[in-house]
């Protein structure tokens, strides 16, 4: 109990050596005792549906497989577009933007992995699983929203990971968890205020998202707007 204790003390007592980040941090580059990289981000978090349904009804190396290339697709997306991964969960990946177009970056990053997803990996299930007389369809969501983040890192040494704090990384989880909702890519308005036009309407004049309104995400009231489009990389 004493080692906890004084392990305790240390972390909540001593002084944070905070520091403004111009660049996405890596684990290394923030110390484990009392480093801290603030920095203003956009983040999105991309999660395949259903996967525990998919681990129940398929074999687990089939459904390892599909995780697989769902994950893949996500990070290929999110780093053509300038992102930065720096978390897995299961089957849910994040990626962290930072720049001047970082809100559009990521709406871009998440619109790619829908297309990808639509016309490459789902094509490719069908056709495995039609020769069983089965079927499985890739469903997913993106979660983005963007806000000033307290990055630090946490565990032991030698075994520890960041941990980004702030509304952004915990609204984006959050959304990108929706189900039941039309569309597959789900914002806040923090987003969508600064969408470029190509990304806000189509080239037929069509408006690519639908207002949500307000509704309380955790402890947060934000305004959401979701969209079905998806584009090519």
């Amino acid at each position: 109990m004493d080692e906890f204790e004084a392990k305790l003390q240390d972390i909540l007592n001593t002084p944070w050596d905070a520091q403004d980040a111009r660049v996405v941090p890596k684990t290394q580059d923030v110390k484990q005792k009392d480093g801290a990289k603030r920095v203003e981000a956009t983040y999105l978090y991309a999660d395949l549906a259903d996967s525990t349904l998919l681990s129940k009804k398929f074999k687990a190396e089939f459904a390892a497989r599909v995780i697989r290339s769902y994950l893949r697709i996500a990070v290929d997306c999110i780093r053509a577009k300038g992102g930065h991964i720096r978390s897995f969960d299961g089957d849910r990946v994040m990626g962290i933007f930072i720049g001047d177009r970082r809100r559009n970056d990521a709406v871009e990053a998440a619109l790619n992995i829908q297309w990808v997803v639509d016309k490459s990996l789902n094509p490719l299930i069908k056709a495995r699983l039609e020769k069983q007389s089965l079927s499985w369809h890739v469903s997913q969501r993106c979660g983005i929203d963007d806000g000033s983040t307290f990055i630090v890192r946490g565990g032991a040494r030698d075994n520890s990971d960041l941990v980004s704090i702030g509304s952004a990384p915990n609204i984006a989880a959050k959304l990108s968890s929706i189900r039941g909702e039309s569309g597959n890519v789900t914002i806040t308005s923090r987003i969508y205020n600064f969408l470029f036009d190509h990304n806000k309407t189509a080239k037929n004049g069509e408006s690519m998202w639908k207002k949500r309104g307000e509704s309380a995400v955790g402890p947060h009231i934000v305004t959401t707007y979701s969209s079905g489009w998806r584009r090519t990389p």
